[in-house]
């Protein structure tokens, strides 16, 4: 087991490194200048001077190799507490955010609490829901073809509807369904109260219960595709068991649908579905931007929404990072509970 941890933690850097270098060189290849983009109309009331002063302090005067070699440097090398502005100024400033010059991991480490709430709260509702509906989908289905007469007719047509249900949640996009709701309680008057935008309510303090209670609606909404594809994966996984021979053999000694399916379908199904929720996380954090920006949420997923738009450079790269380690360690962690549940793995990779 220790020596398969080593191997996925080593075997993470070069990926590291190629994330680093593809990210770096496509967001230089956003169009617009940074320091266009910040002064906008007042650019024209600045001396030429002054302008390439800035670039040079912002290191935009370097050609994109230099810039990259530049900030690798800064990200290995961290410079002592005491010199970081100084230092990160002299290489071009590329460890500092352009927008108010604070160092990248400070205007990060802000944003992470709210995203990592809000992911949180997604990630329990998409398994606890997803699972749920996946057993009733593939119960239904073990109805309807096992018991015969009206009670098969109704649960075939329950568990059509159910899937179609499904299906159209996860071809709708978050962002739509996160306008479809804002719409929805702003012409409703039963659910004006209901709260939507930010983590709590101006004038209020930011307690717990405040919190979640805001980011109740955004996390279902993040969560909805999730949910659909979990019971979606399950509802496979389940009727693939439910034609084994040992489901037969439980039923014949007695025990009811349900705990055929909870003890023994369910318990079954449970390492594809470590697999899955290795992968769940970072697709939940990716998919927060468009819902942070929606609900004006302060988190990460916001941040790199106005990074994009005022071409942070500094504070993208941060983030592409991030998220790259959080694709990283998830998929370790999946591989390290896949190894632990099933004895076979950890066989095959002695």
């Amino acid at each position: 087991m220790l020596s398969l941890i080593v191997r996925r933690m080593l075997s993470a850097i070069p990926m590291l490194f190629l994330l680093s270098l593809v990210s770096f060189f496509l967001i230089r290849a956003l169009p617009g200048d940074p320091v266009d983009v910040m002064l906008g109309s007042a650019q024209k009331e600045i001396p030429p001077e002054q302008l390439l002063m800035l670039r040079h302090e912002y290191g935009l005067d370097q050609n994109p190799a230099r810039q990259y070699l530049l900030w690798l440097k800064g990200w290995i090398y961290r410079p002592s507490p005491g010199n970081v502005k100084k230092n990160l100024i002299s290489q071009n400033a590329l460890g500092l955010s352009y927008r108010d010059g604070r160092p990248v991991r400070t205007v990060i480490l802000e944003r992470v609490p709210a995203t990592l709430a809000l992911v949180g709260i997604a990630l329990i509702i998409s398994f606890s829901a997803g699972l749920a509906l996946g057993a009733v989908i593939a119960a239904l289905s073990l109805v309807a073809e096992r018991e015969g007469g009206s009670l098969a007719r109704l649960a075939a047509a329950a568990e059509g509807t159910i899937v179609m249900a499904t299906l159209a949640v996860y071809s709708a996009p978050n962002f739509w369904m996160a306008f479809m709701a804002i719409a929805l309680i702003a012409n409703n008057s039963l659910l004006a109260a209901l709260p939507v935008l930010g983590l709590h309510a101006p004038g209020e303090s930011a307690s717990p219960l405040a919190v979640i209670g805001h980011l109740l609606l955004p996390a279902l909404l993040l969560s909805a595709r999730r949910t659909a594809k979990i019971a979606l994966f399950i509802r496979s996984l389940a009727l693939d068991e439910l034609s084994r021979e040992y489901v037969l053999s439980a039923l014949a000694k007695g025990l009811s649908l349900s705990q055929v399916v909870c003890r023994h379908v369910l318990a079954n199904c449970l390492l594809p579905v470590v697999n899955l929720a290795g992968l769940s996380l970072p697709g939940l954090i990716s998919g927060s931007v468009l819902i942070e920006t929606v609900f004006c949420l302060p988190g990460m997923g916001r941040l790199m929404f106005e990074s994009t738009l005022g071409r942070n450079y500094p504070v993208l790269m941060g983030l592409f990072m991030l998220y790259g380690t959080v694709v990283v360690c998830s998929t370790l962690l999946a591989d390290m509970a896949s190894i632990a549940l099933d004895p076979r793995l950890r066989e095959g990779n002695q």
